[in-house]
């Protein structure tokens, strides 16, 4: 007989069986190509969307540019830090011809050598700075800023400083991130090797011990509310506007655009405007600049509150070890304690011994 079958039809089963085998089996690799290819379309529009607080920003992607020099520089102050800052962060203190005449300015910048932070700026607001900046090896910008009438009465240091946050507005807008400081701090160890930079704005504290310094809940009791009685609330001290670093995106650029035109106008502390900023809640129709916010380590980035009060007057083996920087911002006697604590981390255990702890007389802590 000429039939391939059997009796019993099994070899057309075998036939079939091995069809759909074989259909299967190409149908498995289908399924498999397909999610190959789609995992790859997914990553790649994954790819293009903004990671949240990280590429939602113009700033970000003008930062890329920069750092692949994809175009020229767009000014003289973005030329000159693509030489002195090519990694895109600096270190930036605002000085005047005020700040030499006790050597202020020079101690200050003897700080920034000490600690070998080659990425920094005095931001010069006359020419005799940037003179005496160029004769002592100090990278310095000028630019011939007014300020403004709103600021007039408040005294020079008040008056500078309030200027601080249009300043930082053109470093911001070129995709540069600046950690700001005060000229009245004492520098010990380069500050870009302890910054975490999870948070658009990471500064220093006035609060001068944990609680202070990184919050507290509190209790309120009103008696009149009965059952209701007891609430709570959160506390902590404001953040120094003296020293902290902001990272380049839209909302620091935003939080900048708004202080520096609230002071333009309003004759207001600085440091008061910049808390609000930060901490206040949105409600209403007001939109805050929704920052995130990062306390700087209490004894790292000290203010003068915490160590004349408390650390240096503990036994030597429970005081912290060498600070970052150490901001003189609770005493008038600003450069005569800064050199003094130059002196008493530089090995003189005496240093400070002529210093009261606070601004008064026989006050040690």
């Amino acid at each position: 007989m000429g039939s391939d079958d059997d009796s019993t039809g099994k070899s057309k089963i075998v036939e079939h069986k091995t069809r759909w085998t074989a259909l299967g089996t190409f149908f498995a690799i289908g399924i498999c190509l397909g999610v190959v290819i789609a995992e790859r379309v997914y990553v790649q529009k994954r790819a293009l969307l903004p990671k949240p607080r990280q590429l939602v920003s113009k700033i970000e992607h003008a930062m890329h540019n920069i750092a692949h020099h994809e175009h020229a520089p767009r000014n003289e102050l973005e030329a000159y830090l693509r030489q002195i800052a090519p990694q895109r962060e600096l270190l930036l203190a605002v000085a005047n011809k005020n700040t030499m005449w006790d050597n202020m300015l020079d101690t200050f910048t003897k700080g920034i050598k000490r600690a070998g932070v080659q990425n920094h700026m005095i931001l010069a607001l006359d020419a005799e700075t940037v003179t005496w900046c160029k004769q002592n090896g100090i990278n310095a910008y000028l630019m011939n800023l007014t300020i403004a009438s709103a600021q007039a009465g408040t005294g020079d240091n008040h008056a500078v400083s309030a200027m601080k946050f249009g300043i930082l507005k053109h470093f911001i807008e070129l995709g540069w991130s600046i950690l700001l400081s005060d000229v009245d701090i004492a520098i010990f160890q380069n500050p870009f090797e302890h910054l975490y930079r999870d948070s658009d704005i990471e500064g220093m504290t006035d609060g001068f011990d944990e609680a202070t310094a990184y919050g507290s809940i509190e209790g309120f009791d009103d008696p009149s509310m009965g059952w209701g009685r007891y609430a709570q609330y959160y506390k902590h001290f404001n953040m120094n506007s003296g020293l902290f670093y902001v990272m380049a995106n839209n909302r620091t650029l935003d939080m900048m655009t708004r202080l520096a035109d609230r002071l333009s106008k309003e004759q207001y502390w600085d440091q008061t405007a910049y808390n609000e900023a930060i901490f206040f809640l949105s409600h209403g129709s007001y939109r805050s600049p929704q920052v995130s916010v990062r306390v700087m380590e209490i004894d790292k980035f000290m203010n003068s509150k915490r160590l004349f009060k408390d650390i240096r007057h503990r036994p030597k083996g429970q005081q912290p070890p060498l600070p970052v920087m150490v901001h003189i911002n609770y005493h008038p006697d600003k450069h005569e304690r800064m050199k003094a604590v130059v002196e008493w981390y530089g090995g003189n255990e005496h240093a400070l011994d002529a210093f009261p702890g606070g601004s008064e007389p026989n006050t040690r802590r």
